[in-house]
Parts: C-alpha cells; sequence; structure tokens
C-alpha cells in the first residue's frame, strides 16, 4: 500500500515543537552535548519522528541558526529604501547590531554554526538556502552603499573594499559584544558604532550632512 505524505498542519506542528524544545535544551551549559533522544523526549515525540524533520543534530542546529537570519534580513528589508543613503546605512547598522542582544543559547549556536568546517557538514540544499539569506543581506548593504557613492556621500571604493570596512567592523562589535556581554541593551554603543562607520567611510559631503544630526539619531 502506497504512503501518503504527513498532513501538512500535523507535520509543521511538530516540526515547531522540535525547534522549540532543540531551543530550550540549548540553554544548558552543555548544549553541544544534548542528543537527539533529550530533543524528542523534550518534544514528546518519538526519536524516529525527529528524523523524518532533520537528517541529523546539525541540520537542527542550522535550522535555528537560519531562523536567527530569517529575523536579522526582516529587519533589513523594513528599512526604507527611500530615506537618505546615510540614513539608511545608519538603519542597517542598528538592525545588525541587535545581534548583539541574543540570548545565551542563540549567540552560542551562531559561533557554532559559523564555523567552516560545519558549514562544510550541511547538506548542499541547506547550505544554498542559507547562503541565499547571507547573499540578500550583503547585497541590500552594497545597494545601500552604492547609493551613498552615488550621491557623493560616501567615498567611492571597489564593492568588495565598501562591504570589507562595513561588515568587518559589525561582525567585530557584535562578536566583543557577545565576549563582554554588553550587548543592544547599551544605546550609547549602538550610537558609537554607526558614528565610527559611517564617519569613516563619508565623503566631505557626507560629513557635512552627518553634522546636522539626522542619520546618527537612528
Amino acid at each position: 500500500m502506497e504512503r501518503t505524505a504527513p498532513a501538512r498542519p500535523l507535520f509543521e506542528e511538530r516540526e515547531i515543537a522540535i525547534l522549540t524544545a532543540a531551543r530550550a535544551l540549548f540553554q544548558r551549559e552543555d548544549w553541544e552535548l544534548v542528543t537527539i533522544d533529550e530533543i524528542a523526549a523534550k518534544a514528546q515525540i518519538g526519536k524516529g519522528t525527529v528524523y523524518k524533520h532533520v537528517t541529523s543534530k546539525d541540520e537542527l542546529y542550522a535550522r535555528l541558526a537560519m531562523e536567527i537570519d530569517r529575523r536579522l534580513l526582516a529587519r533589513i528589508e523594513a528599512i526604507d529604501d527611500a530615506a537618505p543613503p546615510l540614513d539608511q546605512l545608519a538603519a542597517y547598522i542598528a538592525a545588525f547590531w541587535q545581534l548583539a542582544d541574543l540570548p545565551p543559547e542563540e549567540r552560542n549556536l551562531m559561533q557554532y554554526c559559523g564555523r567552516v568546517s560545519f558549514r562544510r557538514r550541511l547538506p548542499v540544499p541547506m547550505r544554498a538556502d542559507w547562503g541565499m539569506i547571507e547573499q540578500q543581506l550583503r547585497d541590500r548593504l552594497l545597494a545601500i552603499l552604492r547609493a551613498g557613492v552615488s550621491t557623493d556621500l560616501i567615498e567611492p571604493r571597489s564593492d568588495d573594499l565598501l562591504l570589507f570596512g562595513v561588515q568587518s567592523a559589525l561582525h567585530g562589535a557584535v562578536r566583543l559584544a557577545w565576549r563582554s556581554g554588553s550587548g543592544s541593551g547599551r544605546p550609547e554603543r549602538a550610537g558609537e558604532l554607526i558614528r565610527f562607520i559611517l564617519t569613516g567611510i563619508a565623503t566631505k559631503q557626507g560629513r557635512k550632512y552627518l553634522k546636522k544630526g539626522l542619520a546618527l539619531s537612528a
């Protein structure tokens, strides 16, 4: 007899239960040692059911980390693309800085899943899906930077260098906050990060704009 596909609502409910259980268990100090058996027990479903949703614990980790990136992408996509480029860039930085205030289990997860060796273990389709999210984040940032260059607000550089400077500052600041425990609850740090990045790439015309305090008030 041909097997029928599981009912979508039930399948989705179980998937949510699995991810919720995993997220809860990852709050433990030994979160890297959490097993599929423990996740299944926490979700109150069979171990075999878990494997209908994920092929490995690494895939489960990746699913949760990708969701964090999707939340970031949603914040970035909400930025008004009709606003002046420096204001858009300030909003992008402020949205990215919210990663600094992730709960401990999500911070651990993002650092663990950011390893090259981890990414290589993932199924190719999942790597492609995650890469697409990251590409969308880069594309939006690059579009903002290019708009700033075209309006003489940002110093002209190659796309690679434009992205390198801003992304290095963003990722470095977030990881520093994770290590020191000072996250987005420190608004003065968000403001300092915005000032640091914007003044570092602004043209003379751009610095005049910044002196008006518009972008720096994001």
